[in-house]
């Protein structure tokens, strides 16, 4: 009996560690966008020798709720042999470069939080082609300028927090169309 318990155990095992590590990868043109997206960032510190969906510890790391390292992906794309970044989290990073301009070339993100970095420039106008965007946070950083009307076009947006950075002009109207919005936070 011991010795079937052991047998089925070790089947049980083998079964989650090959669907745990089946073989998905991130689309090759998405790891080519996430080095293009941490030159602008300023991020160093990404093992690009390993896969960014793979959990490796360069990238995933949230050691306290203040501090996040994190790419996360989805990996049920094509039987589950291509993985998809759904997620990017670099909370206070000491990032000190400028946001980039190429979120769509990461076509399935939903989420960006770049909160409590030293980010400065403007928010990109692209950005409101990236379609699947559910959350935008930006909170605490540098950043200038205003905030583009083109954020209007992401219908699916439920958050946008741009606080505490040093935006100008008026707020443009178009915002009030997004129908999902459940937080919006601008303060200074």
């Amino acid at each position: 009996m011991l010795f079937l318990r052991l047998v089925l155990g070790s089947i049980f095992i083998v079964c989650c560690l090959t669907t745990l590590t089946n073989g998905a990868t991130l689309a090759k043109d998405e790891v080519e966008a996430l080095k293009r997206i941490g030159k602008t960032l300023g991020k160093n510190g990404w093992n690009f020798g390993s896969d960014p969906c793979s959990q490796h510890d360069s990238w995933v790391d949230q050691s306290t709720r203040y501090y996040a390292n994190n790419v996360t992906c989805d990996c049920s794309f094509n039987s589950s042999t291509i993985c998809h970044v759904v997620r990017i989290v670099l909370k206070a990073q000491n990032l000190s470069g400028t946001l980039p301009p190429n979120l769509n070339s990461l076509p399935f993100l939903q989420e960006i939080d770049l909160t409590r970095n030293y980010l400065s420039g403007t928010i990109p106008p692209d950005w409101g082609s990236s379609t699947r965007l559910v959350s935008i946070s930006l909170s605490g950083n540098r950043l200038i300028g205003p905030i583009p009307a083109a954020l209007a076009n992401l219908r699916n947006l439920t958050s946008l927090v741009l606080e505490n950075n040093g935006f100008s002009g008026i707020l443009p109207a178009e915002l009030g169309n997004l129908s999902k919005i459940e937080q919006l936070l601008f303060l200074s």
